[in-house]
């Protein structure tokens, strides 16, 4: 074989590789384009469900911080009209303190409310006597005539006990061994009244919001 003819052999042997390598290399950047494209498809499909996942979750996290807060002051808000309203529970109690101190000190007033209710005592307890235990300053109105008054209106024979009781004003009345007491004193009046009274101005200042 001539040396020109084995050239030419060679030169197309080597077009023929060449031409092989651009096809293969081709086909590897065909398929490169279109797993590229594949990827992208399925992350432009991902994506928007991961962000509208991603942002719902931030939602709802977001709403569930707002619920906290809002759960929070209106427990705040709620203290402060507890606080408020037992504050003016107190005042007003405290105001009803006063006046029922300034009736039992009062020279007419006084005297009568502290026959009321030492009737009403005596008639509580048994037996034939009553004895009255009252404050220090309301033993100068328990005299003959005011013991007097008592056993006509309870049908008991009443006497000032020694004992004396500190408080608003009142009475506490005893059997005569002392095993019975009734106490009617305006403090106790006031406990056993006091979840009424509550309930009295907790409803109006209710009613006042």
């Amino acid at each position: 074989m001539k040396q020109t003819d084995m050239n030419g052999n060679i030169d197309s042997l080597r077009q023929a590789v060449l031409t092989d390598a651009r096809a293969l290399a081709y086909e590897v950047m065909q398929e490169a384009i279109r797993e590229r494209e594949k990827i992208g498809a399925e992350n432009t499909d991902r994506l928007p469900k991961e962000r509208a996942t991603a942002m719902a979750g931030a939602e709802a996290e977001a709403e569930k911080a707002r619920q906290k807060i809002l759960a929070e002051a209106e427990a705040d808000i709620q203290r402060d009209r507890l606080a408020a309203r037992e504050a003016m529970i107190a005042r007003v109690l405290d105001e009803t303190r006063k006046r029922l101190a300034a009736v039992a000190s009062d020279s007419s007033r006084g005297k009568a409310l502290l026959l009321a209710l030492s009737v009403e005592g005596a008639k509580a307890v048994s037996g034939e006597t009553a004895k009255l235990v009252v404050r220090p300053a309301d033993r100068g109105r328990v005299d003959a005539s005011f013991l007097a008054e008592v056993s006509r209106q309870s049908g008991k024979r009443a006497q000032l006990s020694e004992e004396t009781q500190a408080g608003l004003g009142g009475v506490i009345v005893t059997s005569a061994d002392g095993r019975e007491r009734y106490d009617n004193t305006l403090d106790r009046r006031l406990e056993r009244r006091i979840a009424d009274v509550r309930a009295l101005i907790w409803t109006r200042l209710s009613h006042a919001r």
